[in-house]
């Protein structure tokens, strides 16, 4: 074999460690031997001619990108099974504002690397993840996925791996590319446009590219799609107002409720909701929820608010029409790269990008109601006719009413958010000797994102005018009722709405320097090294609006400034040494080392390592095998965000119902009287005989804590690969490979689950055996005494115990020339999930929890057993077409494995999604591209409690059956 050929073999080999991922319809072409001279493998600073991965690296293509007809890239990393679906960039409600994380093995998005060619790319939060939008696709080459883990080679936070870009070197001439995707209902509009265009200069030794991206996105409502248009959780807070007459001791007589609404049709504290209030302001019964002796009576409308999975058992408002599905987005990307040849000895190279982008988010109107809620005093000049009868026949008549609010008139909750993200990097690199090269560089970059917030309510305005003896007429004109539909003046809107302007800075400064090359040489052959150290600060900045602050507004969160820096210190360092070479059963074997010192200006001194086996057995079967410990340090926002209000999913799952699945578990169960003392202890509304929770979501604290320690990790990989050995035409392209993985890691960061909380205390896994009051889990929330909800409930920050997770990855791939009728070929990439075990360790007796093969209620934990994807690619001449198969395996919901309340719609079944492109060369430098996404029109899965939407919508298709049509001319 020529010198020539083995090289691009080894090189072949390094870029296939998978058979590359899904709808790559063959690895990268392999260049002319002068230019591979070096090849650098993600996942080692080692520079070196015979390269080869010794860790998981999956090669996704810029064409397979291209070809799969998805607008943004979040949206196809998504669909690799390695991936865990995140906070996408059409994400609402939970919302990263517009942005697209990526979570590698479901371990959370802070917890891997994005970096560009091998450096890091500009984060745009507290812990500095990074969008991937920002990252323009025409210029992408091709994206290297390490999914073993990579913190001794890039940096500490590598736990699960790292998803690396890696963008064009070189272009000449000019590109224009264009998309346009719509879908079957003629909405979900997305357009983008690129332009690229570079070429040589210095006598062909230099080459500067530029590149000016454009996307824009529509917005969709959740009432475009049956699936969504109805709310699958109930509320208490409705457009017409509510009282909740709270306990029994206050509440009107039975007498009272029955002359209104008839003898046993509702109950004296108006339902599960309380009582609300019509168009007209007259008193309506909500009913009791799972309860067939008091139903829903003297609703008048309109329809349109009748969520109607409950009614008419039971009157819940369907807030879901109001929410956006997909958030409209509109983006710019700039990028440019400079690399010029002075030299052998000095290569140097800049590169700058530039993201402006804009999207918006928009939540139903706001409700206001238990905490954020109000009172109203009996003297309240707008207290329509028959409140004030109900309010008459109370023990205590004067007494002030609880009064609950969803601000209908005032529009929805709305978040228009403004992102700014550049990053400069200039560096250079270069031959010191035959045998040692060196690459230096330092980047800066800068996120800044822009907020404004409508639809947020003046709490101390809105109780100061329900407390005026005029109704407020002297504060604003006509004063405010709040009572029905009557209309609210302009002068009154505008007294209480707070338009909310909040900043966030993100800024980070890197530095880094690597040597590497030959040390000595064995028999085997070269002891290769790399030596380097780096520098990095990363600073948060975030000013919200004075508006937001504790007490003061209803609407979106509460927020608190926060602020901090961390700079981080690393030396690193990393050995190849090749053991055995050419011998029978041995084409080579060698061993990798590396290790990382990490100096964090709050924790000190933290050391990773590394060390990989990669043995060739022959030219065609290559075996590797590696271990990693990566130490995390918390970030800015872990550590000093401040206590704020959150509202946490909690559907069903409060102990203290007097019916469901949950009442039978708890309630209703064999400590049953235990349960009831203690719900009246809490609360003597959460302890009465009718009491259902008022809300499918609790009102939490959330908050960092200063005294976080470090995240520890322990990461193992063991595969082989495999690459035909035959030179028949029929077999030389088929290949596979087959990795078994783990990465278990201790003192996990993260905050403990809503109904965990609540149900210790009422004795889940023996947490409270005496059901005592004072148990450290019932400490951790209250109730809000009008209604029982639950609140404040304490979801700070804590090192909780491990995460541990293992499973196999599959890649397989086949291909042959069928002559003058063309080629076909197929790509096979899968990932099985052998467990997903977690345990939270607030007490040495806390269970281990196995979630493979479940799906939550929190984005990002959605662990199906398998998800894989395979393409099928046929190619005659200039036409190529492809059909891709992927697959998410049915799971069940998270609550059925921790002993919560088995809910109804837990599970979901096992789905198909296919997509049929093609594209055309009309012309040698003109390509159309022309596809159908979710070709069956398969709808999301739909299941309770869920992410939004009744779903995951990250995880599913949200949209259906869509088109695409796409543009490409090259001059």
């Amino acid at each position: 074999m020529s010198t020539s050929k083995s090289v691009q073999r080894a090189v072949r080999l390094a870029l296939l460690t998978g058979a590359v991922a899904t709808v790559v319809t063959a690895v990268p072409a392999v260049a002319q031997e002068q230019s591979i001279s070096e090849v650098v493998v993600t996942g080692t600073r080692i520079a070196n001619r015979d390269a080869s991965a010794e860790t998981p690296i999956f090669t996704v293509s810029s064409d397979a990108i291209v070809e799969s007809g998805l607008a943004t890239v979040d949206h196809y990393l998504n669909t690799l099974p390695q991936v865990t679906p995140n906070l996408s960039s059409q994400s609402n409600n939970p919302s990263s504002n517009g942005r697209a994380f990526i979570d590698l093995r479901g371990l959370g998005t802070n917890r891997n690397l994005v970096l560009i060619n091998g450096k890091r790319a500009m984060g745009s939060t507290g812990g500095g993840v990074v969008d991937v939008n920002t990252i323009p696709t025409a210029l992408i080459d091709r994206v290297e996925v390490i999914t073993g883990g990579a913190a001794a080679t890039y940096g500490p936070d590598a736990v699960a791996g790292v998803v690396n870009f890696i963008m064009k070197k070189s272009f000449d001439g000019v590109a224009l590319n264009t998309n346009y995707n719509l879908t079957e209902e003629g909405d979900g509009q997305e357009w983008g446009a690129d332009m690229t265009f570079g070429g040589e200069f210095a006598d062909g030794k230099g080459n500067a590219i530029f590149n000016a991206g454009y996307f824009k996105r529509d917005d969709m409502y959740k009432d475009a799609r049956e699936f969504s248009a109805q709310a699958s959780t109930t509320t208490s807070t409705y457009p017409g107002g509510g009282w909740a007459p709270g306990a029994a001791a206050n509440q009107p007589t039975q007498a009272a409720v029955d002359t209104l609404f008839g003898p046993g049709r509702c109950d004296r504290s108006g339902g599960t909701g309380g009582f609300g209030f019509n168009p007209d302001g007259s008193v309506f019964c909500t009913g009791i929820q799972n309860n067939p002796t008091f139903d829903a009576v003297g609703f008048t409308g309109p329809d349109s608010y009748i969520a109607t999975a409950f009614y008419p058992d039971f009157y819940s408002y369907n807030f879901e029409p109001d929410n956006i599905l997909v958030l409209p987005m509109e983006r710019w990307n700039l990028f440019t790269s400079i690399d010029l040849e002075v030299s052998e000895w000095f290569r140097p190279y800049a590169q700058a990008q530039y993201t402006n982008y804009n999207a918006l988010q928009e939540l139903a109107p706001t409700p206001a109601a238990g905490s954020t809620g109000f009172t109203v005093p009996v003297t309240n000049p707008f207290i329509p006719t028959s409140l004030a009868y109900l309010a008459a026949n109370r023990a205590n008549p004067t007494a002030p009413l609880s009064f609950s609010k969803r601000f209908n008139d005032l529009g929805g909750r709305t978040g228009y958010n403004t992102h700014d993200v550049w990053q400069l990097t200039i560096g250079g690199t270069g031959d010191i000797t035959e045998t040692w090269t060196y690459d230096v560089y330092a980047s800066y970059g800068r996120s800044v994102q822009n907020e404004v917030q409508g639809g947020n309510v003046r709490r101390d305005r809105v109780q100061a005018l329900l407390n005026a003896a005029d109704g407020g007429a002297s504060l604003c004109a006509g004063g405010l009722n709040l009572f029905g539909s009557a209309a609210i003046s302009q002068a009154c809107k505008d007294y209480i709405s707070l338009e909310a302007k909040n900043l966030t800075v993100v800024e980070q400064n890197v530095v880094e320097g690597v040597l590497s090359g030959e040390v000595f040489s064995l028999p085997a052959g070269a002891v290769m090294v790399a030596v380097g150290a780096g520098y990095r600060d990363l600073s948060f900045d975030f000013r919200p609006d004075g508006g937001l602050q504790p007490g003061l507004v209803a609407g979106f969160n509460q927020q608190l400034p926060v602020n901090g820096k961390l700079n981080f210190t690393d030396l690193f360092g990393e050995v190849n040494i090749p053991i055995l070479a050419d011998l029978p059963g041995v084409k080579s074997l060698g061993v990798t080392a590396g290790v990382r010192t990490t100096d964090n200006n709050i924790f000190g001194d933290d050391e990773t390592w590394k060390l990989s086996l990669d043995w060739s057995i022959v030219d065609w079967a290559r075996f590797r095998a590696g271990v990693q410990k990566a130490v995390r340090s918390p970030s800015i926002t872990e550590l000093f965000s401040p206590q704020v209000n959150n509202f946490p999913t909690f559907t069903n799952q409060d102990p203290c119902n007097v019916s469901g699945a949950i009442a039978a578990q708890y309630r209703n169960g064999p400590d049953g009287a235990q349960v009831r003392a203690l719900c009246t202890a809490q609360s003597a509304t959460a302890g009465g005989a009718t009491y259902v929770q008022p809300s499918g979501q609790a009102t939490g604290i959330t908050g960092g804590n200063p005294n976080l320690s470090p995240e520890t990790a322990d990461s193992f990989t063991v595969g082989f690969v495999l690459q035909s050995p035959f030179d028949s035409p029929a077999l030389d392209r088929l290949s596979m490979s087959v990795d078994y993985w783990s990465i278990e890691l201790e003192d996990v960061i993260g905050a403990i689950e809503a109904s965990t909380i609540v149900q210790r205390c009422f004795n889940r896994e023996g947490a409270n055996p005496n059901y005592d009051i004072n148990n450290a889990w019932c400490q951790m929330f209250s109730r809000e005494q009008s209604n029982g909800g639950v609140i404040n409930l304490q979801q700070l920050q804590v090192n909780q115990a491990f995460f541990n997770t293992s499973g196999i990855d599959l890649t397989f791939g086949y291909g042959f020339d069928m002559g003058d009728v063309g080629d076909l070929s197929f790509q096979l990439v899968g990932t099985w999930i052998e467990k997903f075990e977690e345990q939270t360790a607030v007490t040495p007796f806390d269970p281990v929890y196995d979630y493979g093969g479940t799906i939550g209620s929190t984005t990002g934990t959605s662990y199906p057993e398998w998800k894989g994807t395979l393409v099928t690619a046929y190619t005659l001449n200039d036409f190529r077409t492809q059909l891709q198969a992927r697959y998410i395996d049915a799971m069940d919901h998270r609550n059925t494995v921790t002993g919560g309340s088995p809910v109804a719609n837990t599970s979901v079944p096992a789905t198909w999604y296919l997509d049929m492109t093609a594209s055309y060369d009309v012309l040698d430098n003109v390509t159309i591209r022309l596809g159908v996404n979710n070709l069956t029109n398969q709808e999301p899965r739909l299941y309770t409690p869920n992410v939004q939407a009744n779903t995951d919508p990250s995880l599913y298709d949200v949209l259906g059956r869509r088109y695409f049509l796409g543009f490409e001319m090259r001059m």
